[in-house]
């Protein structure tokens, strides 16, 4: 009997593990940084180039063209749903750099990432965003140090973690 018993139990286990996994993938999207790579010309920096590693379990990033109606439209905080905030670290002490000419605004790099829900059954999606920036924020400013603080939305405005990059040095 005990062996009947154990049997019965083994197979259990073996039907048990044949079932097929849900995904368990978070909705939320999740960000991080790949590459980070400081481009010269002349000897002086000209560019950085980016690498954003990305996942989401539920697929629903980016927008597509004709998504301008609320909450993504164009004076809604959500129409860019790639967050760029570039950080100047003066003695150690970082802060946003101020946007000349409008007080109590940031400059950023902030984009529109187009809609890359896969198509078919499974929406789970990862993938790479590569990104080239000018190496100065603003034309007539130039730190010497600076860091880059990614965020992603995706349409359900889910909020990725934030990734940033380590304080780079410049030479302009």
């Amino acid at each position: 009997m005990a062996q009947k018993y154990s049997i019965f139990i083994i197979l259990f286990i073996f039907i048990a593990s044949c079932k097929q996994e849900s995904n368990n993938e978070s909705i939320i999207p999740s960000i991080s940084i790949k590459k980070v790579e400081q481009l010269k010309l002349n000897g002086k920096d000209s560019a950085v180039n980016f690498i954003i590693a990305y996942a989401d379990g539920d697929g629903d990033i980016g927008l597509n063209t004709d998504d301008t109606i609320p909450p993504f439209n164009e004076s809604s905080p959500f129409y860019n749903n790639l967050i760029i905030e570039i950080y100047e670290v003066v003695n150690g002490k970082a802060s946003k750099i101020p946007k000349p000419g409008f007080p109590g605004e940031f400059l950023n790099y902030n984009d529109r990432i187009i809609n890359l829900t896969p198509t078919g059954k499974s929406k789970s999606i990862s993938g790479e965003i590569q990104m080239l920036l000018k190496a100065s924020p603003s034309a007539g400013i130039f730190p010497d140090s600076m860091y880059y603080s990614f965020q992603l939305y995706d349409r359900a405005l889910n909020k990725s973690n934030k990734a940033q990059t380590p304080v780079l040095r410049f030479e302009f």
